[in-house]
């Protein structure tokens, strides 16, 4: 609101007025002075005497024309919006990107747009290439960047966000033919990687690969989509975004992750403002559900209604043979892995109930030997087909899959609907996966 009360030709008409009165002789000023009985002292320059005894009404205006003006100037400050400029590399889909025509595009663009909204924050978007972003986050020509990786090097030349982003799985990708159960059994096979990468650095440290880098990350890809590589090595969301947005098919995990990894909101350091308004907005965000939301929206496949028809009659017949003479409560548990295949279980108990086995880690168990390390959904029953709740144990094991694991649970109305583990078990135990750590030269 523009502070027309207190313009600043108002104040220094007022000011000229002021000073415009009619100055008193020295000599009159001194015999007023000392018929008041203010000692000599008070008048070592003739305008001291003029503040002291001729203006006191003036100065008293002039003091509260101050305070006013610097309250005014307060309340204008604290109007004006935070100017952030988000820096955000250009070829990191799905999290950042740029659509046709250059519109911002991604998980984390969203991410930061609600973090920031009903805040004083304004964003300005600012499409980069990452080799930039670090050197531009550290002059300030941008004050906030997503996706990066918190190093020793880099946590002295940014801050960073309290909370992570995401938790990256570095991974082995091969076609469905080439599907090995270990990625030791790929060791001295081809493996196409993007240059100075942080698979890069993770293949270099494992060994036994020969090692083949391109420019790009879509040009890895297509190198194992065209048979110049046995495997790829990258991220797994970035992954399968190109794999699904170049329709190449036929192309799979395989093996443990080499690298998990947290991603980071990073900010200028002179910037603590900025990272406070993000870390608050990112809890209420992280609170409000919205952001499983687009977490949902961006890496999560919903099911079909044949998926779920399979995972009820897998589970229904594995809980039928369950194992339970101490409890009589028998369970069947199905998961559905990335491949599209389904793996059921029921449940064991033993005379030591620290030794009884859940139908969903059995289920689980059988996936993972059987060379399946993506699980998409999971679902527990009864014999009846009742759905069942998982236990705190059991949603701790799935939580190894990701946050997106679909739990299937029963309708008020019937039938089976979906909810993201992420909402059952918000706070599971996390560990990194120890190996190299990314510099700060590296991308992401």
């Amino acid at each position: 609101m523009p502070n027309t009360c207190f313009s600043i030709p108002h104040r220094r008409g007022l000011r000229q007025a002021f000073f415009a009165r009619p100055a008193l002789p020295l000599e009159s000023v001194h015999h007023k002075a000392a018929a008041r009985g203010i000692g000599q002292r008070h008048f070592a320059c003739p305008a001291r005497a003029l503040l002291s005894a001729a203006g006191l009404r003036g100065v008293a205006v002039l003091a509260f024309l101050a305070v006013c003006a610097l309250w005014g100037g307060a309340v204008h400050a604290a109007a004006e919006p935070v100017r952030v400029v988000y820096g955000f590399d250009r070829e990191f889909a799905p999290f950042t990107y740029e659509e046709e025509g250059g519109k911002p595009a991604g998980f984390e663009i969203e991410l930061v747009d609600a973090v920031f909204r009903g805040t004083e924050a304004e964003v300005f978007h600012r499409p980069m290439q990452w080799s930039r972003i670090g050197l531009e986050l550290g002059n300030g020509g941008i004050n906030l960047t997503t996706g990066m990786v918190r190093t020793e090097q880099r946590a002295k030349l940014y801050l960073f966000s309290e909370q992570p982003l995401f938790r990256l799985q570095i991974r082995l990708f091969t076609k469905l033919y080439n599907r090995r159960p270990s990625i030791d059994l790929l060791r001295g096979q081809e493996v196409a990687v993007e240059q100075g990468s942080y698979p890069d650095t993770l293949l270099e440290q494992y060994g036994g690969f020969n090692i083949k880098k391109f420019k790009s990350r879509a040009a890895a890809v297509r190198a194992l989509h065209n048979d110049e590589t046995q495997a790829y090595c990258g991220p797994v969301q970035n992954t399968y975004f190109l794999i699904n947005k170049q329709r190449y098919g036929a192309i799979t995990t395989i093996g443990t992750p080499l690298g998990i990894t947290e991603m980071r909101a990073a900010f200028n350091r002179s910037r603590g403002d900025i990272k406070s308004l993000f870390d608050e907005g990112l809890r209420r965000v992280v609170a409000s559900g919205e952001y499983d939301r687009l977490y949902r929206k961006w890496f999560v496949r919903e099911l079909n209604d044949r998926e779920k028809e399979l995972m009820l009659r897998a589970a229904i017949s594995a809980a039928v043979p369950a194992y339970v003479p101490y409890g009589r409560k028998g369970s069947g548990a199905a998961v559905l892995t990335a491949s599209g295949k389904v793996y059921a279980a029921c449940n064991m108990e033993n005379a030591d109930p620290r030794l009884n086995l859940s139908a969903l880690r059995g289920a689980v168990a059988k996936a993972v030997s059987d060379g399946e390390f993506e699980l998409r959904a999971a679902l527990l029953t009864d014999p009846s087909g009742t759905p069942l709740k998982f236990s705190p144990e059991d949603l701790q094991v799935l939580s190894e899959f990701g946050r997106g694991v679909l739990i299937l649970t029963g309708k008020a109305q019937g039938g089976l609907e979906s909810v993201m583990l992420s909402r059952l078990l918000p706070n599971p135990v996390y560990r990194d996966v120890e190996g190299v750590r990314p510099v700060a030269a590296e991308k992401h």
